[in-house]
């Protein structure tokens, strides 16, 4: 994990806070989206592949001096997860999972409200879980939003399914467990999540600014999602 013996007598001398209070002080390295451009992955011949993305990894995590942000980089990465083989629809997916690799570390030391609201907005999540272009119901022809981020949202990256004491036990009601949320409630956050595109300008594929939103595809009726009542209009 790019720990080095200089770097463990370092601990061993100075102790874990100090250590870590180095660690959260060190600037951020080269991004791994500026390494595949560096590295000449930007060819044309590449855009439809993955080359690079594995070194751009790897390079980071074996070299880099700031240990503690790279590792915290990983371990939401394999939390908060995108699959760069399921980048739906993506050209230059190498890049794209690059930039999403480089937001996580941006916000390793951050609080949770606001990574997942970058996460939220990011192009690599929206197409990982197919909610880039989600758009509103549609009577005509019968289509309805795409539950798949708000699904995984509350179940894999917040809440979770059952309702929990202090202790992180289940809450038993009849010796069963609690559902924190409903499937009414997948349903309106599909709802709220919906009108996300790239940002930037309209029709490019924009890898590295939060996507942006599009009234046109949005619904804007009123919700009720996890108790909490959302008027029309926003």
């Amino acid at each position: 994990m790019g720990a080095t013996r200089e770097q463990i007598a370092r601990v061993q001398t100075i102790g874990y806070s100090a250590w870590l209070d180095e660690q959260f002080a060190l600037p951020r390295e080269q991004s791994r989206w500026d390494y595949l451009m560096a590295a000449g992955y930007n060819a044309d011949t590449l855009k439809n592949g993955t080359a690079g993305f594995d070194p751009a990894m790897w390079k980071k995590l074996i070299a880099s001096s700031d240990t503690l942000r790279q590792r915290v980089t990983l371990a939401l990465s394999e939390i908060l997860v995108t699959g760069i083989d399921g980048l739906v629809g993506a050209s230059w997916r190498q890049f794209s999972a690059a930039a999403f690799a480089d937001m996580l570390e941006k916000n390793a030391f951050g609080n949770y409200r606001s990574l997942l609201l970058e996460v939220s907005r990011f192009p690599a999540m929206g197409q990982y879980l197919t909610f880039r272009g989600n758009a509103k119901a549609n009577a005509t022809t019968g289509s309805q939003p795409d539950e798949n981020y708000a699904r995984e949202l509350m179940q894999l990256f917040t809440v979770g399914i059952p309702a929990l004491n202090q202790n992180g036990t289940p809450i038993l009601s009849g010796g069963n467990q609690i559902p924190v949320y409903t499937e009414q409630d997948v349903k309106e956050l599909a709802r709220i999540l919906t009108g996300w595109t790239f940002g930037g300008e309209l029709g490019k594929e924009n890898y590295t600014v939060p996507m942006q939103a599009i009234a046109a595809y949005h619904d804007s009726g009123a919700k009720r999602f996890l108790g909490q009542n959302f008027p029309a209009g926003q």
